[in-house]
Parts: C-alpha cells; sequence; structure tokens
C-alpha cells in the first residue's frame, strides 16, 4: 500500500521566511531557526504535535538534511485547565518527518479549551486553542464526469448553523493513511446564509504536489471517509494560506513567498481543536 506523506515540514521551513527584495543578497541576510509546530486536538481523539527547527531557505533541501530539523527531545504538554498530560514521542512512518507527540490519556471536548506547552532548550513555547461544535453532513452523494465515465466529484449538504469555519477532508481507504484537506476546502461560514442549507462538491486536494498523473477527481470504485470539521479563525487562515501556498509554488507569475498565518507564542505554526463528524463512504453506493 502507497504510503501518504505529509509536506508541512518541508513548507513551513521555506514559506514562513521572510520575502526578500529582488536585489537582496540572501547570503547576507541573518537567520535565525525558529521551533515550527504543528499539532492538533480532535473531539474524541488523542492530541498530536509534530515539532520541527525552522531551515534557511540557502541551506540543503535534501531529505536527510531536512529529517536533521526534527525536534525530538522537547517536552510537549496539553492542559484542559484541570488536567495536564505529558505528550509521548512515537514513530509514525505514515508521515515526514516520522516522528510525533501524542497524547495517551486526554482525549478531546467540545466545548473546552486546550492549552499546548513545549519546553525546549531553555525555550517556552505556547498556545490555546478550543474545540468547536461539530455540525453535521445531511447528504453525500457521487456524480461521474460522464455517463460512462469512472471518475467523478463527491458532492455534500450541511446546514450553516455555525459561526465558526469548516474543513472538509477526505482519506481513499484503499491507498491512503491519513486525512488531506480537499481542494478550497477550508470554508468560510460567512460566505453563506446562515441556517440555511449549503451545496457543495468536493474535489481531491493534493498530498505532495506536484505529483504525477495528480486528479481532483475521485473514483467510483473508491471508499472514502470523509471528515467534515468546525475549526476557528486562526486554523481557517492557516491552513487556507498553507493551501494556496502548495498551489503557488507551481505558478511562476504568484510564487511561494507569503508567510502563514500562526498563533504560537515564541515560535511559528498551528495548533488548533477541530470539531469533527467522520464518514465511511463507498462511493458506487450512493451514485446518483
Amino acid at each position: 500500500m502507497k504510503k501518504q506523506y505529509i509536506i508541512l515540514l518541508y513548507i513551513l521551513l521555506i514559506a514562513l521566511l521572510p520575502a526578500c527584495s529582488d536585489d537582496a543578497d540572501i547570503d547576507e541576510v541573518a537567520y535565525e531557526p525558529r521551533v515550527v509546530v504543528e499539532g492538533y486536538i480532535e473531539n474524541g481523539k488523542y492530541p498530536i504535535v509534530l515539532l520541527t527547527v525552522s531551515a534557511s531557505i540557502t541551506g540543503p533541501t535534501d531529505t536527510l538534511s531536512l529529517l536533521s530539523h526534527v525536534i525530538k527531545s522537547a517536552k510537549v504538554s496539553v492542559s484542559d485547565g484541570t488536567n495536564t498530560e505529558v505528550l509521548l514521542l512515537q514513530t509514525n512512518n505514515n508521515k515526514i518527518p516520522p516522528y510525533e507527540y501524542i497524547g495517551l490519556e486526554m482525549k478531546g471536548e467540545v466545548g473546552k479549551t486546550y492549552e499546548l506547552k513545549v519546553e525546549y532548550q531553555n525555550k517556552v513555547i505556547s498556545s490555546t486553542t478550543y474545540i468547536p461544535q461539530p455540525i453535521e453532513l445531511d447528504d453525500i452523494w457521487f456524480v461521474r464526469n460522464s455517463p460512462t465515465d469512472t471518475l467523478g466529484y463527491i458532492h455534500v449538504t450541511f446546514n450553516n448553523t455555525s459561526k465558526e469555519y469548516y474543513q472538509i477532508a477526505t482519506q481513499l481507504l484503499q491507498s491512503e493513511k491519513l486525512y488531506t484537506p480537499c481542494l478550497f476546502g477550508n470554508i468560510n461560514s460567512k460566505s453563506y446564509p446562515r441556517d440555511e442549507q449549503v451545496s457543495m462538491q468536493i474535489n481531491k486536494g493534493p498530498i505532495l504536489y506536484p505529483k504525477k498523473d495528480f486528479s481532483t477527481d475521485f473514483s467510483i470504485n473508491s471508499t472514502v471517509r470523509l471528515r467534515f470539521s468546525t475549526q476557528s479563525e486562526v486554523s481557517y487562515k492557516f491552513w487556507s494560506t498553507y493551501q494556496n501556498e502548495i498551489l503557488n509554488t507551481q505558478n511562476p507569475i504568484f510564487p511561494a513567498n507569503t508567510s502563514l498565518a500562526s498563533n504560537i507564542n515564541g515560535g511559528i505554526g498551528i495548533w488548533c481543536g477541530l470539531g469533527s463528524y467522520e464518514y465511511n463512504v463507498v462511493l458506487k453506493d450512493v451514485e446518483r
């Protein structure tokens, strides 16, 4: 089974660096490494945190060099205001980097606020997030591109009752180990009428971009795990700009040079809470 990899490390190592002017000599620009955090806690699940140190844009970019930036000696803790758990470092070969700090006791609860604390090399990096109320999908169906085509798109409907922001992510159970946010799958609830039904088409998001023969279509022969989440505004801004950076790296007119949104004190990255519902969908069974 083909492994799915997370590329957040690579994007953050480069995209979070300040943009330079055309005539600047980047070899002369002083660079100070920063702690990069990718962490999240979801209702009913344990917190997960990945830690790296950002790299200079002029440094080596091969996989071995980038893996040397992984932080494996930090003390990472999560508190809900009453209880505090120190996360354990474990190996996850489905990700790059293949190391993550995970909880084994504290599961996320809707409505609760969670404080992240990272202690590393006499520094304290912190952030706070909360898990918003999740919203259920009302309907999920699949439509072929043409009557004879095996490819097509997923469509969903939901009632826009949340004041938060939404995220739609998918995982192909036959070939992927992790969720990937759908293409433009971060949604501003304020873009749609309040308390009214929203219908939208779901496009498959890129795992690694560019990817040979990458397509936004889904195959009718697939079983898709779909996650529909509510998220905070800062999480929405982070994941929206993150995906834009992936796409813009392929655009010579609008290259990737924008700093991503962050809510990390003393570092960069994201600590986000997700209120989620998950669905297993056999596409041939929901075709219309």
